[in-house]
């Protein structure tokens, strides 16, 4: 048998499950608090779900923009190696051609912008063909050198030829130079990825 409630209105006897009265139309209050008994705690459930999920995103957000924060500070504060701080010391123009039996020859022009005589000199070349894809074969020369003196304020010209003839251009850095009084500009001893970094770059002219 169903519970009965009385009609707040007219006092008529009906279901506590009714919404309306049947007699005089009024809301069943019983029944309202019966819906809202059975579904509240269904709201409440979601209304949390939402507000754990929403506290995860921004979680996963301040985390991402934390991370960016510290790469920004590591470049900031990535620090040039002593050996590779002020200037080089030369000013250089170099340039690409094609020699007399059609291989490539490099062409590099210093001058001296020291008051010391230069012992040595250590350059890097990283080579390209046709296409602009760096040359790798077993005769690609990259690690070019010269022991001619040049004192302070004068220059010299040196030519490489190159031994790959494919190689149409190159990169062009300079990573150690020894003066005559024992001291150096950069690391003799280098790797590739240092001198790529630290090494001082120079504009190449032509083609091979």
């Amino acid at each position: 048998m169903a519970k009965l409630t009385q009609c707040k209105t007219c006092g008529t006897q009906i279901a506590t499950s009714a919404k309306n009265c049947p007699s005089c139309g009024a809301k069943n209050s019983s029944g309202q608090k019966k819906f809202l008994k059975r579904f509240l705690p269904i709201f409440i459930f979601f209304i949390i779900i939402v507000a754990i999920a929403s506290s995860t995103s921004d979680t996963g957000t301040s985390t991402n923009a934390n991370s960016d924060n510290n790469e920004t500070t590591e470049k900031v504060t990535t620090t040039i190696p002593a050996e590779y701080e002020g200037d080089c010391g030369i000013s250089v123009s170099a340039e690409m051609y094609a020699n007399i039996i059609n291989y490539p020859e490099l062409s590099i022009s210093i001058t001296n912008k020291t008051n010391k005589t230069i012992k040595a000199i250590k350059f890097f070349i990283v080579p390209y063909d046709v296409y602009g894809d760096e040359i790798t074969s077993w005769a690609t020369q990259q690690y070019l050198y010269t022991d001619t003196s040049i004192a302070a304020g004068k220059s010299n010209k040196i030519s490489y030829q190159l031994i790959e003839q494919s190689v149409e251009t190159v990169d062009l850095y300079v990573y150690s130079v020894y003066f005559a009084d024992g001291t150096e500009w950069g690391n003799k001893d280098a790797t590739k990825s240092s001198i790529v970094k630290y090494g001082v770059p120079f504009e190449v002219d032509g083609e091979s």
